[in-house]
């Protein structure tokens, strides 16, 4: 006598998953840079003193002063 076995229920098959619909993206656009004007031509530059001329046009006279206004 054969032992009737209960067949297992199938397994209930996955639901599919929901389709999310996305907007496309619009389409890139090259990035577009203004023209290039040419550079105005500036005055010339005027000419800088140097560091040793400009700590002798500081120093000098207060060295004169103090040399002017020295007890005797």
């Amino acid at each position: 006598m054969e032992d009737p076995t209960p067949k297992p229920e199938p397994k209930p098959e996955p639901e599919p998953e929901p389709v999310v619909h996305r907007p496309k993206p619009p389409p890139v656009k090259p990035v577009v840079y203004p023209v290039r004007q040419a550079a105005v031509p500036s005055l010339p530059p005027r000419p800088r003193r140097s560091l040793v001329q400009l700590a002798l046009l500081i120093t000098a006279p207060a060295v004169i002063a103090v040399a002017a206004l020295r007890p005797r």
